[in-house]
């Protein structure tokens, strides 16, 4: 069967750099807890401002040091979660000179993709493509949660610790509040902070984009981790979304991508 392989999304440049990119956090996987006290919003803040986003910032600018493999998958679903179409392709990226080249190992197929009014801005043919940097797009430089004029929009709060690749992670999370919060597009944030390191290993995000013909609901993850070399590098990536249209049914879309097999090639 002949698929196309990219997701049609509201959202379509948010795909196009997935593209090139155990259970796993989920932003929105528990519900919000009791109320923030002032002091643990401060001391949140406080923490937030300390966190060292550089090796995040350049996991993906780690790669090019490295041949390396990734799979990814990408399947949309119908109204009751089923899988209805998927893609599967396994590339490695063997690095030669100042550039990567893509070498199919795996692929597979199956069901129809239905990307409804979106059709007309898919790609019957996308390359395997080098993955391109998403911190940018992920998390600004200048955060609105860390804004002072959206302070009260969000509740901030820690909870528990856990474990990402052997390290032991601190966890912040940021989410919107009902009414004062809701004209927030993120809705839900949060950082996996190396409890020894205080670097940004993993983030989870919920957000929320409204425009004149389509609503978008999407959610991300992304986790890097290091190599024997000990760079940074991207790991896990994780990307939902559901498109709501006019007179239509929501069209919900998944692609996760994870890279390992990372051979240095300076």
């Amino acid at each position: 069967m002949n698929l196309r392989t990219s997701i049609p999304a509201a959202a379509l440049l948010t795909f196009l750099i997935l593209l090139g990119c155990g259970r796993t956090p989920d932003a929105a996987s528990e519900a919000p807890g009791s109320v923030v006290s002032e002091a643990e919003r401060d001391s949140v803040l406080t923490a937030l401002r300390a966190v060292d986003r550089s090796a995040f910032d350049h996991a993906f600018e780690a790669l090019n040091r490295y041949s390396f493999t990734r799979h990814r998958r990408t399947e949309q679903f119908d109204k009751n979660d089923r899988v209805i179409a998927f893609t599967e392709r396994v590339v490695r990226f063997k690095k030669e000179g100042d550039a990567h080249r893509a070498i199919l190992v795996e692929a597979d197929s199956g069901g129809t993709f239905d990307y409804g009014f979106f059709n007309r801005f898919v790609s019957e043919n996308v390359k395997d493509v080098a993955p391109v940097d998403l911190a940018p797009y992920l998390l600004p430089e200048d955060p609105p949660f860390l804004l002072a004029r959206n302070r009260e929009a969000f509740d901030y709060r820690f909870l528990p610790d856990t474990l990402l690749w052997d390290e032991t992670a601190r966890v912040l999370e940021v989410r919107a509040r009902p009414k004062t919060g809701d004209e927030q597009s993120l809705r839900c944030v949060r950082l996996y902070v190396a409890r020894d390191t205080g670097s940004l290993i993993a983030l989870a995000i919920e957000r929320t984009d409204r425009a004149l013909l389509f609503r978008e609901e999407s959610r991300y993850f992304v986790h890097i981790r290091p190599t024997l070399r000990n760079d940074r590098v991207p790991h896990t990536i994780r990307f939902r979304t559901r498109i709501r249209t006019p007179f239509h049914a929501a069209r919900q879309f998944r692609t996760t991508a994870t890279y390992y097999e990372f051979e240095y090639a300076p």
